[in-house]
């Protein structure tokens, strides 16, 4: 991204509200100084409403990773009543710009832009009903006639969202030009499609408990058309820069890791299984994960770095060859290790590809102009692969599996390509084909999931949500403490809980609460 977008995104803040906010209203007589519809840029607009898409999918999927051991989840499992509020707010913010559009598409024209944004605010609500259960939608930004508006059912908002998404799609395939600056798909119509689809392929897939004959034939009918991210170039994600300043462009997890200290532990549980489950190392590792120190487990024993309260199967809070992680809720405190622990790879923050240097991550040449991925087509062929195997939809699961694995390191690769060579892609391939073979249906189920998970990292959003659907993957190592309940749904955001004085934010509800599509036994994950 530019710097220019970035100064020009300040230029609209003005149509940022909340969920009580309505439509922005426009007085020229009151102020004329003003920033008007007439005055303000379509696509300044638009771009508010990527950033908080931007915003909303990388902060779910960020608090994810703890609780799916993406990284090390430190104690036990007590969200805030806060946790939600930015994520919340992301939704009715859009919702005020999307009127704003909605006026730009009805008079200018601009259907491509409205539709795209439907999109967007599609993806949040779903987001929203996933991990809270339940959302403002019917009375939201209506303020005039609802200052203090209700919660919807979440089964009922997902009806609205396909309705949303069929009227978002029939937009972008208007007449409208597309968007100066689209940050995900550069104005591609057919890939903006392919996303609306895909996205409702999740629901369906999401749902399938509860529904399965809509599930079914829903899946078969977006399988049929033919519109789905399933190849490489569709990808959706968020690419970073390199600029420090005056903005920062570069990837979060690269100035959290790479500037002052590594500021998170990695999940032993996921290094030591990528590491040593197969009969060949994942080729992902050195990508995904950098070791900065040769300390041995007996020499930071020795030292004064506090000793972890881990899994006695590993030695220290190491799982031998300089990774040093830590077991989950592992919660022994911090030492002053920021330059040993093993951090962020180059992969996808655009840290250090993991040569064996063996040096603290401040002193590579690392750049962090890395991506955020929001959704791969690894991913959808794995979603695919969980429907062909437990709805019998069209297709054959072993297929799928096999596409999305091949996509999936190759995406990886694609960030070094000569540390990844064909064969070590074959060798992890062919090794995980004759395990399914092999597998019981319930294995298989536990095989497609795993590998959904391993190609989702630093995402952990949809392997939070398949965990609860599935209890899968298998291999997540089990609290090493009394974490508490696991988290079935997040908070209310307490700043509505404060504010609107609606009988529905009386009380909060409890994070053992199921989503609607979670009918899965009160104990089923942990």
């Amino acid at each position: 991204m530019t710097m220019n977008l970035y100064k020009r995104l300040f230029v609209v803040l003005a149509f940022v509200g909340i969920v009580s906010c309505d439509t922005l209203e426009l007085d020229l007589q009151e102020n004329p100084d003003a920033l008007t519809l007439a005055s303000a840029d379509v696509d300044l607009v638009f771009n508010t409403i990527q950033f908080n898409f931007r915003n909303q999918m990388t902060s779910l999927g960020y608090l994810s990773d703890g609780p799916m051991r993406m990284v090390n989840f430190f104690g036990t499992y007590n969200p805030g009543q806060g946790t939600m509020n930015g994520n919340w707010s992301q939704i009715y913010n859009t919702g005020t710009n999307l009127d704003a559009l909605k006026s730009f598409s009805d008079n200018e024209g601009f259907t491509f832009h409205y539709g795209v944004a439907q999109i967007m605010q599609a993806t949040m609500y779903v987001n929203i009903v996933d991990y809270i259960g339940t959302a403002v939608f019917t009375e939201a930004n209506k303020s005039g006639e609802f200052p203090n508006p209700g919660l919807d059912a979440g089964a009922d908002i997902y009806t609205a969202m396909y309705d949303l998404i069929d009227e978002g799609i029939a937009n972008i395939n208007g007449t409208g030009r597309a968007p100066l600056n689209d940050l995900y798909y550069g104005g591609d119509a057919a890939k903006w499609v392919a996303y609306a689809n895909t996205l409702k392929l999740r629901m369906y897939l999401q749902t399938r408990l509860v529904n399965g004959t809509e599930s079914t034939q829903g899946i078969n009918a977006l399988i049929g058309a033919g519109s789905l991210i399933d190849q490489p170039e569709e990808d959706l994600q968020f690419q970073y820069g390199t600029t420090p300043t005056p903005i920062e462009s570069r990837h979060p997890l690269f100035t959290g890791n790479y500037i002052n200290g590594a500021g998170a532990y990695m999940s032993n549980g996921l290094m030591s299984y990528m590491k040593d489950s197969m009969s060949v190392e994942d080729p992902r590792m050195k990508y995904y994960f950098y070791r900065q120190s040769d300390r041995t487990a007996a020499d930071l024993i020795s030292s004064d770095i506090v000793r972890c309260n881990g899994n006695a199967s590993y030695d220290f809070c190491t799982i031998g060859d300089f990774y040093y992680g830590r077991d989950h809720t592992d919660n022994e405190g911090v030492p002053g290790d920021a330059n040993i622990r093993t951090t962020y790879g180059i992969y996808p923050a655009m840290g250090a590809f993991d040569e064996g240097n063996l040096i603290p991550a401040s002193q590579t040449s690392a750049t962090g102009e890395g991506i955020a991925p929001l959704h791969l087509s690894s991913w959808t062929n794995f979603m695919l692969a969980e429907s062909a195997l437990t709805l019998g939809t069209t297709g054959s699961p072993a297929t799928y599996l096999e596409a999305g694995m091949r996509q999936a390191l190759q995406k990886v690769r694609g960030f070094s390509p000569a540390n990844m060579t064909t064969g070590q892609i074959d060798d992890y391939v062919n090794e995980v084909l004759a395990e399914y073979t092999a597998a019981s249906n319930t294995e298989k189920l536990d095989i497609i999931t795993r590998e959904w998970y391993i190609s989702s990292y630093t995402n952990g959003l949809l392997p939070y949500n398949t965990y609860r659907r599935t209890g899968f993957p298998s291999f997540l190592q089990d609290p090493i403490i009394n974490a508490g309940a696991f988290v079935r749904s997040y908070f209310l955001p307490d700043s509505e809980l404060n504010s609107n004085s609606n009988p529905d934010f009386a009380t909060q509800k409890s994070i053992t609460d199921q989503v609607f599509w979670d009918t899965n036994p009160a104990n089923f994950i942990n």
